[in-house]
């Protein structure tokens, strides 16, 4: 093997093999070179920006081989395999890369003697490669990459409290992982970088840092997926699975509500004047869900209608409603939607809300123009605290509309109200391959 270098960057050495053709070696090195660097500023940020556990740059060599592979000890070696397109080869880099960051984290992705990362490493890389596709538009895995088939259509061992450190293949271990991670992360909802913060020698170990319980979380999970994904068929036979959707690694969120729609919950508020953002907790919203809200004022301590809903009326306020927003997993670990209700009146007015669920997900998706980013985003939590969008301190009772009110309800799964309030807010050698 003769190795042509192509140049350095921060962190890389690029090199290819002079035996492929300049398409497979020269070409893909360069354009590697263009974007290492913000893909490594990716991983860096899901690590907390931690430095590589080696001296730089690291030398990355793309050489022959079949589609796909890679390894490192380092040198990482990337096997793309012939007319490959850069995607596979940066997500193969991402791959590799993300667990020399779990050996420098040293918190237990990697093995504790240091050798590999296990299946418990394992499973994180993939999902963190396949994560790596979705944030840069590049898909949302590589084909032949996933690997929770293998637990999927096995007898569904827990690997969850059990890790085998030393095995790194891809097989029901590393396939168990994946999808727990998965689970982690698209169905508990916990932000993948806070997943990889809370390593422990465990996956099991891992759920208990994230949530702070001390419950075996491997029970609720397998059984979710055999709910969703039966091992036998109703004959008794064996089913053999592949996860539907775009990642085969990733089944996540199930559970959101699929019953008959539209559907619609009524709620009745006491509502200041000026900005009310109202969270409605619903399990039957999901974050895809289509929602519609109304408001309008209603009668206090009249006659009441069959179903005991007060008589609405048109008075003289303003009464408008906007940012109709739902939530739910993988985003955000309750089901419901948040929307601002203005009451254009000087003092409190009695307001009637209905939201609908019109459909569990639109039935086409469309995006008019390039995608660029705009506005301002603060979370819940942000707004609360009072901390704008920018991380500054602020308060949220005041802005170019006036004051804010803030108010949330839960319903249960059978549609009664379970809670309501209304606030002010208040101020190695290992490698990873297709199969």
């Amino acid at each position: 093997m003769t190795l042509s270098t192509v140049g350095s960057t921060t962190h890389y050495k690029l090199s290819y093999d002079t035996s492929l053709s300049s398409a497979d070696g020269l070409q893909r090195a360069q354009a590697l070179m263009n974007v290492c660097e913000a893909d490594y500023r990716i991983m860096s940020d899901w690590f907390g920006g931690i430095a590589l556990p080696y001296s730089l740059p690291i030398e990355v060599n793309i050489v022959p081989g079949g589609y796909a592979g890679a390894s490192w000890g380092p040198p990482i070696s990337l096997r793309p395999g012939n007319g490959s397109g850069l995607d596979v080869v940066r997500y193969l880099l991402v791959a590799e890369v993300v667990e020399m960051l779990m050996l420098a984290q040293n918190r237990g992705w990697f093995a504790s003697d240091g050798s590999n990362e296990g299946s418990a490493g394992e499973g994180l890389s993939r999902v963190l490669s396949a994560e790596f596709l979705r944030r840069t538009s590049l898909g949302f895995n590589e084909p032949g990459f996933d690997t929770a088939r293998f637990w999927i259509n096995s007898d569904r061992l827990d690997f969850v409290n059990t890790i085998d450190e030393h095995d790194h293949a891809p097989d029901e271990k590393s396939g168990c992982a994946t999808l727990f991670i998965n689970y982690l992360s698209y169905q508990l909802g916990y932000d993948i970088k806070r997943v990889i913060a809370a390593a422990a020698p465990t996956l099991a170990g891992v759920y208990r840092n994230l949530t702070g319980r001390s419950d075996d979380p491997f029970p609720a999970f397998k059984a979710q997926l055999d709910a969703h994904f039966p091992r036998t068929n109703p004959d008794g036979s064996v089913h053999s699975w592949t996860i539907p959707g775009p990642n085969p690694d990733n089944p996540y969120p199930l559970d959101f509500y699929e019953g008959a729609v539209p559907m619609s919950i009524r709620i009745y508020w006491r509502m200041n004047p000026g900005r009310n953002v109202v969270n409605l907790n619903w399990g039957a919203l999901s974050a895809d869900s289509v929602v519609a809200v109304a408001a309008s004022e209603y009668v206090t301590g009249g006659q009441k209608l069959a179903d005991n809903s007060a008589q609405r009326f048109v008075g003289a306020a303003s009464i408008t409603v906007d940012n109709v927003t739902p939530h739910g997993p993988p985003f955000d670990p309750n089901h419901g939607v948040t929307f601002v209700v203005t009451v254009g009146w000087g003092s409190p007015l009695n307001i009637c809300t209905d939201v609908s669920l019109i459909q569990n997900q639109p039935q086409q998706v469309i995006y008019i123009g390039s995608q660029t980013e705009s506005g301002s985003e603060a979370t819940r939590d942000q707004a609360l605290q009072g901390v704008s969008s920018d991380g500054t301190s602020g308060d949220p009772r005041t802005s170019s509309s006036g004051p804010v009110t803030w108010h949330s309800a839960t319903v249960s799964t059978d549609g009664e109200l379970t809670s309501q309030s209304s606030t002010r807010a208040p101020a190695v050698s290992t490698e990873v391959e297709a199969v």
